[in-house]
């Protein structure tokens, strides 16, 4: 088993708790209404972002859209990685390690959260086609009560930006695993700042393509 060592930035004034949180209105899940699209009626293309900087007091924005952009000092500074286009062609984008980089047996980032969870048996009766499951994480079993993640909502989790290298003359670096009931991207071996992070899907992803 990995050991758990996630990552804290050094600098004080990057640190997740000194970040101000306000409030914004509240957003309907996807799972009722079309995210991206509603997102692209906006007038200016942007969401504010919920953190602002302690210093400068600036909130920055995440720009919306297909491919959305995600304020770079937060997910950078407070997460250590940030999402750019892909080196996979095809591939749109991708995930990419901060300026700490992350060393073997690391956790990147986190994949499961309680409002992404939902049970096999769920997915079945609403996926009908083979991109309903694209970004479906499921923990070993075959019955209608395994637990699934699904980060197909853009703001799930970051770490659904991350590509497998599979056909590409890349090399994963990373891999899913379930520590605890909960799914998490760690580090098979020391990845560089600003390097992509391209992660195993499994063999079964590939078989069913």
């Amino acid at each position: 088993m990995p050991r758990l060592h996630h990552f804290k930035n050094p600098d004080i004034n990057f640190q997740e708790d000194h970040f101000k949180t306000t409030s914004k209105p509240h957003t309907p899940s996807p799972k009722k209404r079309d995210y991206q699209r509603k997102a692209q009626r906006k007038e200016d293309n942007h969401s504010r972002c919920t953190y602002i900087h302690p210093q400068t007091g600036k909130r920055c924005k995440n720009l919306l859209g297909m491919y959305p952009r995600y304020c770079e000092l937060h997910t950078m500074m407070v997460n250590n990685v940030f999402i750019a286009k892909s080196n996979i062609e095809a591939a749109g984008n991708g995930l990419y390690a901060g300026p700490y980089g992350f060393k073997k047996g690391d956790v990147i980032g986190k994949y499961s959260f309680p409002w992404n969870e939902v049970k096999l048996g769920s997915l079945y009766k609403r996926c009908k086609d083979d991109s309903c499951w694209s970004y479906v994480f499921c923990d070993e079993g075959d019955t209608n009560d395994t637990q699934c993640w699904d980060g197909l909502d853009i703001r799930s989790t970051l770490m659904r930006n991350m590509n497998d290298a599979h056909g590409s003359k890349l090399k994963n670096n990373a891999y899913f695993d379930v520590i605890k009931g909960q799914v998490y991207a760690i580090a098979s071996r020391n990845i560089k700042p600003m390097k992509e992070i391209l992660i195993s899907y499994g063999p079964s992803y590939w078989d069913n393509k």
